[in-house]
């Protein structure tokens, strides 16, 4: 494929957009899905261009003390195969798992890659409405580097599933995980390989299909031109 020519590269991107599907895949805690060489590398490569999400504000200064120190106002924290199950058994050990979020131990004993993504709030000694702003952009910003590394992933032939967290938004993950308490988890993002989708009990999204035509959720607007003011002297 040709990426000099736009029209090429506009089809490889919109094709991508288009494979990009919801899995939420359950496997065994006592019997993890084999992973694929260099599988965390193709996270890797994913991770580091989803990081190319637009963003508005830099993060506030108080994020900003630790080796991750970027200006963005989002963080990613990765986590392989073995240390999900690890993950897996410290929510179980600490009680931090309810029957309600059982799926979260078996998503862990599927996922080859788990990246936690969190937003960095602005302090609440600020103005509310230069705070309410300035979050709102934040979380817009990190949102978009979710998707980033949805399609990034996508293209790499990894499946993914979008989950709030649960109990991974919890003290037990952000402490095993190192991040701080001031950071909001706007995602856990699951990573499956293809052989655990085939080999596992995967279900698909349940609100792709209902997304509607375009003309639902799109439309263009015609404006009036503003009538020529006349001055008089």
């Amino acid at each position: 494929m040709n990426f000099h020519k736009p029209h090429s590269l506009a089809s490889a991107v919109d094709t991508v957009i288009k494979k990009r599907r919801t899995f939420k895949v359950m496997g065994d805690f006592n019997a993890p899905t084999p992973i694929p060489k260099g599988f965390a590398q193709r996270i890797e490569q994913a991770m580091k261009v989803a990081g190319e999400a637009p963003y508005h504000y830099p993060a506030n200064a108080i994020h900003l003390n630790s080796a991750m120190d970027s200006p963005v106002p989002w963080r990613f924290y990765a986590l392989q195969q073995n240390d999900c199950l690890n993950l897996a058994e410290h929510l179980i050990a600490n009680g931090d798992v309810s029957s309600e979020q059982a799926g979260i131990i078996r998503m862990l004993s599927a996922a080859g890659t788990l990246v936690l993504t969190t937003w960095l709030p602005e302090p609440s000694t600020l103005p509310e409405i230069i705070t309410e702003h300035k979050n709102t952009e934040h979380i817009a910003a990190a949102s978009a580097a979710i998707q980033n590394l949805l399609l990034a992933a996508t293209a790499r032939n990894v499946q993914t599933y979008w989950s709030s967290g649960g109990a991974l938004g919890g003290k037990t993950c952000y402490d095993l995980c190192g991040i701080a308490p001031r950071e909001k988890l706007l995602g856990a993002i699951f990573m499956f390989p293809q052989a655990a989708v085939r080999s596992s009990k995967a279900k698909p999204g349940s609100l792709h299909d209902k997304r509607g035509d375009p003309d639902q959720w799109r439309t263009w607007r015609t404006l009036s031109p503003v009538k020529p003011i006349r001055y008089t002297a």
